[in-house]
């Protein structure tokens, strides 16, 4: 079969544009009252409001920043932790209160690319947590210097929570949780760091062998308050003075917000709380409030904050009115996570960030955008498409035969559980759905969770293989195929040596064989891509095409498409579709490829590691938060068969 040259690609648009936020600071300064929020994009963009006319006063872009997870107020200033942008390390930016200046201080450390938390001494320093070395980098106000602390606990990459009280920095450092005390003038003065361990009467208090990762922390005198990402939830708070520990309450939902009288204020399932410093208790504000706010701040006895989307909330904590109001700020490019064609071969994407996802249909050329939390893969079953939500591994449902809700999440259907976080793999059979797991953080071994749709319910098998998550899935004759990574959730080194292949009965639920299906593969970290070909299961590793004899079992043929490609994948699998053509469309090696599956002469086509087909072969790819269309161009049209 001769290959086809390609269309010269074409930008289709943008997917995917949101108004999506981390978190923000409200403060009152010259009698004005300001909110300060990051718009997530490429780059972010910083917004300042006025929440009397709720107008932005002041925007500006975040050269160098993705999305930011933390701003502090430092004195007159709002500072800026922003995440990397394309690869770079994580920025800090500050806007002045005072004089509306906004001031750019450059990466903060090399190679750390997440700021995921920040803290002050009120007085002359800022201190940064980082991913992917879970350091703390200390700011100096005075001198514009930074300084790197180092990895606070060996062997862990989060430094996701970080306050400061009484000359202590308190850091909760994961994924496998650690809660240290440090004494920062410690190392100003002597050079070294030490870090003193408070975690083994949280151990106690929830009945657990290891501490689960600690999300947040907030300082008030005395106390400091943790939020633990337990199966509950849970916040606990610590007296600084006595060394005791107290459960404050479960269904935590944050963030914590501070006052001047130096109160925190944090939401759960059961809706707004004070935390009262003077007495060491949660007090009950009002049981209206069930939703996360990202920050913010009390000025005047009315609490201001914003969603996740950017909308303004306002509670007054006298009467208890409130008011939501809708953002004025853009909806700014956000990256594409997952696209899919669906069964209506319309074709749907998520983001990442969550918080928005569309769906393009190709016939009209509209696109239109729908809430939708981060997705990492989608599939379908009849008239319906399936989406694997990150995090906690919850499965939602589309039904493509009504028009898309734009103002509501798809349906949720269920919760995995079981330890699994990142549902990457789904695919149908026989009537059920199945999906294949990436687990949760600091965790190995990915399942197989297997949805019955007449009874409505599920069930997850995990571990599938030890120490091995679920990249791949295909569904044949009563059996699952599947593709293994080495890697489990963020935070742990992977302990198998290279991906495999399995079988895996339906109908008994038991896996009956694992395999290589090349010697060449004891090199590969990721096995993926199986898609079923004149009875053949095609798929890949790093840079390799392989067609695999289920009856045989045995590889028939392969090809090393791309040699330069030695090491490839994590969680994110690669796809191969058969056109309708002949052709099988791949994205091995993160390079989309036409290949025929006869001679597996191949064809380069785009770089890319997200793609769909066309119901016609079109090949619509992403690069970043674009996407782009290219078509065949065949020179025997009789011999190509295509739907129109």
């Amino acid at each position: 079969m001769n290959l086809p040259e390609f269309t010269t690609p074409e930008l289709v648009g943008i997917p995917i544009k949101q108004v999506s936020t981390f978190y923000s600071v409200a403060a009152q300064y010259n009698g004005r009252k300001l909110l300060c929020h990051v718009v997530n994009g490429h780059p972010a963009t910083l917004c300042v409001i006025d929440l009397e006319t709720n107008e932005i006063i002041f925007q500006t872009s975040l050269i160098g920043a993705e999305s930011a997870w933390r701003l502090i107020l430092h004195q007159d200033k709002v500072f800026i932790a922003g995440t990397g942008d394309s690869g770079q390390p994580g920025h800090l930016f500050a806007y002045s209160l005072a004089d509306g200046k906004f001031e750019e201080f450059g990466p903060v450390c090399s190679g750390e690319k997440f700021l995921w938390s920040m803290a002050t001494d009120g007085d002359r320093y800022i201190y940064i947590g980082t991913w992917p070395n879970g350091k703390i980098v200390q700011f100096d106000t005075a001198t514009g210097i930074f300084t790197d602390f180092g990895t606070i606990v060996p062997g862990q990459n989060y430094l996701r929570s970080l306050t400061y009280l009484n000359g202590y920095l308190y850091a909760g450092v994961g994924p496998v949780g650690s809660l240290v005390r440090i004494n920062p003038e410690t190392f100003r003065t002597e050079g070294r760091l030490e870090a003193e361990h408070l975690e083994e009467p949280v151990k106690e208090i929830l009945a657990t062998d290891s501490l689960p990762f600690c999300y947040e922390l907030g300082a008030s005198h005395p106390y400091v308050l943790a939020y633990f990402d337990s199966p509950n939830k849970d916040l606990l708070a610590f007296n600084t003075e006595t060394g005791s520990w107290e459960h404050l309450g479960s269904g935590y939902r944050g963030n914590m917000i501070q006052s001047d009288s130096g109160d925190l204020f944090y939401t759960t399932k059961n809706g707004l709380f004070r935390f009262n410093s003077s007495e060491g208790k949660p007090v009950s504000i009002t049981p209206k409030i069930a939703s996360t706010l990202r920050g913010g701040g009390v000025i005047g006895g009315v609490l201001h904050s914003v969603f996740m989307n950017g909308s303004l909330f306002r509670l007054d904590l006298e009467d208890l009115s409130s008011e939501i109001t809708k953002s004025s700020a853009e909806g700014a490019s956000t990256q594409v996570q997952t696209i899919f064609r669906g069964p209506d071969d319309k074709l749907y994407f998520s983001a990442y960030p969550g918080g928005t996802g569309a769906v393009y249909d190709p016939e009209t050329g509209s696109l239109t955008r729908f809430p939708l939390e981060q997705a990492e893969g989608m599939g379908s079953l009849g008239a319906d498409i399936y989406l694997g939500i990150y995090p906690h591994a919850r499965l939602f449902k589309i039904d493509t035969t009504r028009p898309i809700d734009t103002e509501r999440h798809p349906k949720l259907i269920w919760q995995i559980n079981s330890k699994q976080d990142r549902p990457f793999v789904l695919t149908s059979g026989d009537g059920l759905l199945f999906v294949g797991t990436i687990p949760d953080y600091g965790v190995l071994g990915g399942g197989i969770c297997v949805y019955d749709l007449k009874t409505e319910s599920g069930q997850t098998y995990a571990p599938i293989i030890p120490n091995h998550s679920i990249t791949s899935l295909l569904y044949k004759d009563g059996y699952l195929y599947g593709g293994t990574s080495i890697y489990g959730g963020l935070g742990i080194e992977p302990e198998a040596e290279h991906a495999v292949m399995f079988k895996w009965n339906v109908k008994t639920r038991e896996l009956e064989e694992v395999f290589l299906p090349l010697k060449q593969a004891e090199k590969a970290p990721m096995i993926s891509g199986l898609c079923e070909v004149n009875g053949l299961i095609y798929g890949n590793f790093n840079g390799y095409i392989f067609a695999y004899d289920p009856v045989s079992r045995r590889t028939i043929k392969y090809r090393n498409l791309y040699p330069e490609v030695n090491s490839f994948g994590r969680w994110r699998p690669s796809f191969n579709f058969l056109g309708n053509d002949g052709l099988i469309y791949s994205s091995v090696g993160a390079k989309v490829t036409a290949i025929d599956p006869e001679t597996l002469n191949y064809k380069f086509i785009a770089g890319s590691d997200l793609f769909a087909l066309g119901k016609n072969n079109e090949i619509y790819y992403v690069r970043g938060w674009q996407l782009l269309k290219t078509m065949p161009i065949y020179e025997d049209s009789p011999e190509v068969q295509v739907e129109g």
